[in-house]
């Protein structure tokens, strides 16, 4: 967590600078950064419609009929390329016609560590603009080639029109050109910056950031090549953001999909435990020594090296693993769930101990809320509370015991292990979303998804134990 939080002042003249600079370059496009803090995205984007509305081609964000969509985009707070509005002056019988952009672009600076993170990611954002204003200017689609844009054209507003796989691929561009650019430029730390911005959004808890979206660790060798025997060459006769967009576009050709594709191996598991709860030493374990995808083991290896982390020696891990077989969580699971049982027996002695699984149910769904599905039983426990709670005879307690664990293992048997993984992909895609989860989404969640069934039953039942209690 950042302790001195940026100032606004500081990033928006970080902003302007860049502006001017791409102007300088592309004098026709402006990037209109728009900052603001987390939820005052609205509020700001009011502050600044003045701002935009002076500009030729402003008024076609106001005036644009998919109000609606931007309404969407002003109530997030994920920093964001939206789109270029674009004003076409035809010139004197049809000469000296001119073409001006003005790209509207968000930043969320509450979410960055400090002024060099968001610098970089400013640079980021102006590359989604070049881009979106380099395809729609390409003779390729004025000749309305066979390869469809990647971009919509209406009411004089262009936006993104990207599959997955493009939006990855211009993401992995956007920080190439934004290292290059800021290098160019005489800066000489944004390069190790922005590797270490990216891999440590991937290995920590980062609300908003989907660290699968932005592969630039997967082109660190490629760039340290590039700085160290190349740069010369693309500085010749051109300023600093044109070689940059040279370079960009050059190392851009080179990666492949399936590059894309090993990054996601790794940084998706990395990111489900790292909101899971786990270090950057157990994440990195956690692939090296019980992993199975050997992609996402190399890129392990190179982050450990590059970050000087020493991975942890992980055998038995007592969380979810997204990196090992789910047959191997599966068992952990089924054990660990058992060792709670004998745990719970053990403590029982007369009725009134029906309170003690009371107590771990409760905080076993406080821990779901965390994602925390290894070793949740709640609707095994449940039947556990009842046959205690109603037991006549405290002399009786022994016996209950053998009842107990045939009554567990049947409710357990009846609780498929891919429900509660079904359950954990939801909980962790809402936590990073938006930070937490609350019980009455997960109930909501649980009630309308039949594959979650028996995880509805068991929360609902114990929302009733309180009452009981």
């Amino acid at each position: 967590m950042r302790v001195t939080p940026i100032d606004l002042k500081t990033a928006q003249h970080e902003c302007n600078v860049i502006k001017r600079k791409i102007m300088r370059c592309i004098p026709r496009l402006q990037i209109q950064y728009i900052l603001h803090k987390e939820n005052e995205r609205e509020k700001a984007f009011g502050a600044e419609s003045r701002q935009l509305a002076s500009h030729p081609a402003g008024r076609y964000i106001f005036e644009s009929p998919n109000q609606d969509d931007l309404k969407k985009i002003l109530g997030k707070n994920q920093s964001r390329f939206v789109c270029i509005a674009k004003q076409d002056t035809p010139g004197f019988l049809g000469f000296f016609k001119q073409k001006s952009y003005l790209a509207l672009c968000f930043i969320n600076y509450d979410r960055f560590e400090d002024i060099e993170s968001l610098r970089n990611h400013a640079y980021h954002l102006a590359w989604h603009a070049i881009a979106l204003c380099k395809e729609y200017e390409s003779p390729l689609v004025a000749k309305n080639n066979d390869k469809a844009p990647n971009f919509k054209d209406e009411h004089n507003i262009l936006t993104p029109d990207l599959t997955p796989g493009e939006l990855f691929h211009r993401n992995l561009l956007g920080d190439i050109f934004s290292v290059c650019a800021q290098t160019l430029l005489g800066r000489k730390e944004p390069f190790a910056t922005l590797v270490k911005q990216r891999i440590t959004g991937t290995l920590h808890k980062s609300t908003g950031f989907r660290a699968e979206e932005f592969p630039f660790p997967m082109c660190v060798d490629t760039m340290e090549y590039i700085f160290k025997n190349n740069l010369s060459q693309y500085q010749k006769n051109k300023h600093p953001i044109l070689a940059a967009v040279e370079i960009t576009e050059d190392i851009g050709a080179t990666y492949e999909p399936a590059t894309i594709e090993q990054w996601r191996s790794f940084s998706i598991p990395a990111q489900q435990m790292a909101w899971g709860g786990c270090d950057t030493q157990t994440i990195l374990g956690a692939v090296l020594y019980t992993g199975e995808n050997t992609y996402a083991q190399s890129i392990a290896d190179m982050i450990a090296e590059r970050m000087a982390i020493k991975p942890k020696m992980v055998a038995n891990l007592q969380e979810y693993n997204p990196f090992t077989n789910q047959e191997a969580n599966a068992r952990m699971h089924r054990k660990l769930c058992l060792d709670l049982l004998y745990n719970i027996l053990a403590r029982l002695i007369t009725p009134d101990d029906h309170q003690v699984v009371v107590e771990v149910i409760e905080k076993q769904n406080l821990e779901l809320l965390e994602g925390k599905v290894m070793s949740w039983c709640v609707p095994a426990l449940i039947p556990i509370e009842e046959l205690i709670r109603q037991c006549p005879d405290k002399n009786m307690m022994p016996e209950l015991t053998n009842q107990a664990i045939i009554m567990f293992e049947k409710e357990i048997g009846g609780m498929p292990w891919e429900a509660l993984v079904h359950l954990y992909n939801i909980i962790f895609e809402k936590r990073r979303e938006k930070g937490a989860i609350s019980m009455q989404e997960l109930l909501k969640i649980t009630a309308e998804d039949e594959e979650l069934s028996s995880v509805h039953f068991g929360l609902t039942r114990a929302q009733k134990l309180k009452e009981i209690k």
